[in-house]
C-alpha cells in the first residue's frame, strides 16, 4: 500500500469519527440513540447508518482502486509489461481496448521472434554475419516495442479517468477550462492510439521479413542487408530511437 493511499485512509476514517464525535457528544449536538425526542433518535440511528455505510463503502474503493501511477514504475523489459497492463485494464473502459491489443501485440511478437530465430537457425549459423544481422534487427524491435509500451503506462498513469468520465457525463459545454482539460486529455488517447497503431506497423513489417527470410536457402550478407523488410526495419527503428 502507498503512503497515498494510507494518507486517504486515514483521512476518510478520521472525518467519520469525528463527524460522529461531533454529533454525539453532549458538548456539542448531543445526539441519542436511546434518549431525546423521537425525532432526535430517528436523527441519530440515521446518523450511524450513515457512518456504517461509508466506513464500509469509502474503505472498500480506497482498498479496491488500482494505484495506476505507479505500474510504469515496475516494468524493465517487454515482458514485464503483460501483467502490469493486465492490472491497468479495469482503471475506467477509456483505454480498455488499446490495452488488451497491446497485450496481444506482445504475445504476437513473442511467437513471431521465436518463428524467425528458428528459421534464421535452419539457414545460418549463429556466428554467421547474416545471422547476426537479423538478431540484431529483432533486438532493436523489442527495444522500440518495450520503449512504445512504456510509453502508454506512462501516458494512462498520467490520464484521470474519473475525471475524464465525469466531465463527459456532465457535457461541461461553455466552460473554457473545461473545454482545455478535454483538448488534453484528447492528446493522451490520440497518442496511446498512435504509439498502438505504431506497434501494429512493427508486427507487419515483421511478418514481412518472415516471409522475405523463408524465400531465400542461401544468404550473403550483402543480400541481407538490401532485403526491403530489412530497409524498412532499420528506418523504422532509426526514426523510433530519434524520438526516444
Amino acid at each position: 500500500m502507498t503512503q497515498k493511499k494510507r494518507m486517504q485512509l486515514i483521512i476518510l476514517n478520521t472525518a467519520i469519527v469525528l463527524a460522529n464525535i461531533a454529533l454525539f457528544s453532549n458538548a456539542l449536538l448531543g445526539l441519542s440513540l436511546f434518549s431525546g425526542s423521537i425525532l432526535s433518535k430517528s436523527v441519530a440511528w440515521i446518523v450511524v447508518f450513515v457512518s456504517v455505510v461509508i466506513f464500509f463503502k469509502g474503505n472498500a474503493m480506497l482498498l479496491k482502486k488500482k494505484e495506476i501511477r505507479l505500474l510504469a514504475q515496475n516494468i524493465n523489459s517487454l515482458n514485464s509489461c503483460i501483467p502490469v497492463l493486465e492490472e491497468a485494464i479495469h482503471n475506467g473502459d477509456v483505454f480498455d481496448e488499446n490495452i488488451l491489443k497491446n497485450i496481444e501485440q506482445i504475445k504476437r511478437y513473442k511467437r513471431k521472434h521465436h518463428t524467425i530465430n528458428d528459421l534464421l537457425l535452419q539457414k545460418f549459423s549463429a556466428n554467421e554475419i547474416s545471422f547476426q544481422k537479423f538478431s540484431s534487427v529483432l533486438h532493436d524491435v523489442e527495444d522500440v516495442l518495450y520503449m512504445n509500451m512504456r510509453s502508454i503506462l506512462n501516458k494512462i498513469s498520467a490520464f484521470d479517468v474519473h475525471e475524464y468520465e465525469t466531465m463527459q457525463k456532465r457535457g461541461a459545454k461553455g466552460e473554457e477550462i473545461s473545454q482545455e482539460k478535454m483538448t488534453i486529455y484528447k492528446e493522451y488517447i490520440d497518442f496511446v492510439n498512435s504509439a498502438t497503431k505504431n506497434n501494429e506497423d512493427i508486427l507487419l513489417k515483421l511478418d514481412k521479413m518472415l516471409l522475405e527470410i523463408s524465400r531465400y536457402n542461401t544468404m550473403e550478407h550483402s543480400d541481407v542487408q538490401k532485403l526491403p523488410a530489412i530497409i524498412e526495419m532499420d528506418e523504422l527503428i532509426k526514426n523510433a530511437k530519434l524520438y526516444k
